[in-house]
């Protein structure tokens, strides 16, 4: 803990080092991230991995505040879902199958439609009689060629359907932002986790390694989504926490949250800005009157819905099928890993600094600030097969494609 942390702003641009040094094609193969990206029948698909090194970057800072490492590098944080549950790459299909990219009229959208209410909201979406067809993806991609990118993502707004548009945004100059509230209460060393999936519960988890206890709190009736999928994955990311069950609707959970509150260091929640607006719950004036970080994590910093996949295309991690076929996903919901890593690197900062305030971290964001404005192309990189292994080869140098590492 460096004296020099209480004048650094939490949401700050971390300094990007120069990188290994080797061709980032190389850095791809060896980040296991590279046998998850491109078609479900073919070789694998040669990238640039600075991105994973400006994550990893991110990683040691966060090593830095805590004092100690963590338990994985940033490579390992975006492939540990993968190595635990078994998935593969699927091309224009996400690696977990919930998502794909889908073409419009004038651009290509990424399309989310994990639950059974996503796919009961496409008639409404595409404005249709109804799907028309036992497979929903069909009517999907025969409804969205007809109408613009900007209006299948206004619609799906409506409706809270996750879609991403396939851009390549500008990156912003921090990859969160943070509002100060005054000085952080001193004494506090409990994290309230009100997030689920994947990018808040991780924030919460590596917040846990600085010694906080960490209470994970649930509404009745809408537990974590994360229980129904990978067991193991959930245990790595729920397995220290306290849990508890807590109408935020009614009145006597509303007071429960609060006093809770007044004893946190940090508040994680992932839930859009409206639902806090209807609890009648201001999470600045509870930062500031409690004296608290207030960690917000959402798909793009506003209401709209979005998972890992969809926000990540919207933050540009996705890669052209020179075929002229529908793009590719990039790695495996990477928006969730980035943010979380992002939103505790900025929660432990404002920790260090004594500062209490408002965190927000949009994950379509969080993924273009990484990506720093590089569109993952790379020249003079080739891929072959030696034996049972794909390699790349750039320049004099080799590296065989690894796959994800789960958590020693």
């Amino acid at each position: 803990m460096q004296p020099s942390a209480r004048d650094q702003d939490p949401a700050a641009l971390v300094k990007v080092p120069p990188g290994s040094g080797r061709h980032p094609a190389l850095v791809w193969a060896a980040s296991g991230l590279m046998s998850l990206t491109g078609p479900e029948h073919g070789p694998p698909v040669p990238a640039s991995g600075r991105w994973v090194e400006r994550l990893d970057d991110v990683v040691q800072e966060i090593a830095r505040l805590r004092g100690a490492p963590l338990r994985a590098s940033a490579a390992g944080f975006l492939g540990e879902r993968v190595a635990l549950a078994g998935h593969r790459r699927q091309g224009s299909l996400s690696v977990g199958g919930a998502c794909r990219m889908v073409a419009a009229s004038d651009g290509v959208l990424a399309v989310s439609l994990p639950r059974t209410s996503d796919s009961e909201a496409v008639p409404a979406w595409l404005e249709l009689h109804s799907a028309g067809t036992a497979d929903v993806w069909s009517a999907v991609a025969a409804g969205a060629r007809e109408r613009t990118v900007a209006e299948l993502v206004e619609r799906a707004a409506w409706l809270g359907l996750a879609v991403g548009p396939a851009t390549r945004p500008a990156p912003p100059a921090e990859p969160c932002s943070f509002v100060a509230a005054g000085p952080a209460a001193s004494g506090r060393n409990l994290v309230l986790d009100l997030s689920s999936l994947w990018a808040g519960p991780l924030c919460a988890s590596l917040l846990g390694g600085f010694g906080l206890e960490v209470l994970k709190v649930e509404c009745p009736g809408r537990p974590d989504g994360a229980r129904y999928g990978s067991p193991p994955f959930y245990e790595l990311l729920n397995r220290d926490k306290r849990e508890a069950v807590i109408d935020l609707g009614s009145e006597s959970g509303h007071r429960r949250f609060l006093d809770l509150c007044r004893q946190s260091a940090v508040v994680v929640d992932g839930l859009r800005p409206r639902v806090w607006a209807n609890w009648g719950i201001d999470r600045l004036r509870v930062a500031r009157d409690c004296g608290l970080v207030w960690v917000s994590i959402t798909a793009h910093g506003d209401n709209r819905a979005g998972f890992g996949d969809d926000a990540a295309v919207s933050g540009g991690l996705w890669l052209p099928d020179p075929a002229g076929g529908l793009p590719w996903f990039v790695a495996d919901a990477a928006a969730d890993p980035v943010a979380g890593l992002v939103a505790c690197r900025a929660a432990a900062s404002a920790l260090v600094a004594g500062r209490a305030g408002m965190i927000e971290v949009a994950m379509s964001r969080a993924v273009s600030w990484v990506r720093a404005g590089d569109d993952l192309s790379v020249d003079g990189a080739e891929v072959f097969r030696r034996g049972d292994h794909w390699v790349v080869r750039a320049g004099d140098d080799e590296q065989e494609v690894t796959e994800p590492t789960g958590p020693a």
